[in-house]
């Protein structure tokens, strides 16, 4: 079974990570999968350069980590 791209399995750093990475890929169309491998590599070197980029990740998940813990690991979107 195919999981939904909203899982719940999905970390904080996976929703920044992928959306920034798609945010540096396709700042316009792909022509080839070559340039498509090679816009991976280019965003994977820009993101490794700036390692304070996720810093507003990492404050904002303790939070979402005790949340989780109070509700039991049940949804807790709608406490945010």
């Amino acid at each position: 079974m195919a999981w939904s791209p909203g899982s719940l399995d999905l970390t904080l750093m996976d929703f920044f990570l992928w959306s920034h990475i798609k945010t540096l890929i396709y700042t316009s169309p792909v022509d080839s999968e070559e340039d498509l491998i090679a816009r991976i590599v280019e965003a994977a070197t820009t993101i490794r350069q700036h390692p304070g980029i996720f810093e507003g990740t990492r404050q904002i998940l303790l939070p979402h980590c005790q949340l989780c813990i109070e509700v039991g690991g049940h949804k807790f979107e709608h406490l945010l």
